[in-house]
């Protein structure tokens, strides 16, 4: 089985936020597939919590390499259709691509970005994680 995970349950894990059992529980025995982007948003989100002092620069650092040992399957989005969805719902492009990628994979999405969430399930996707999936 694979599921598409986005950065809020990927950030749920390397820093330890109280999801994380959660997002664990939910991978075992599974392959975890993301958009290519990942990385940069990982380590953006990252930064902004060093910036705003959320977490200090060494816990940023040992953060990241956490994420790199995370077996992560790397996929390509169809950026065009992504943007349609960043158009249509009026939302990131970042957020679109795991949307994209979910549904034309016909993957289930983990989540916890309840906006994601609500438009993942308007275009058909199977939501796991947060408050309203029933997990």
């Amino acid at each position: 089985m694979e599921i598409l995970l986005d950065a809020s349950a990927i950030m749920a894990v390397i820093i330890e936020e109280p999801e994380k059992e959660q997002v664990i529980n939910i991978t075992k025995n599974v392959t975890i597939i993301s958009p290519s982007m990942v990385p940069f948003e990982i380590a953006n989100g990252l930064s902004k919590m060093t910036k705003r002092r959320i977490i200090d620069n060494n816990r940023m650092i040992n953060a990241f390499e956490y994420f790199k040992r995370i077996p992560i399957k790397i996929i390509e989005t169809d950026i065009k259709k992504a943007l349609e969805i960043a158009g249509d719902y009026n939302i990131y492009a970042y957020d679109a691509f795991y949307l994209e990628s979910a549904k034309r994979l016909g993957l289930p999405l983990l989540t916890f970005d309840g906006n994601m969430a609500r438009i993942g399930k308007e275009i058909g996707l199977t939501i796991l994680g947060g408050k309203d999936a029933g997990v």
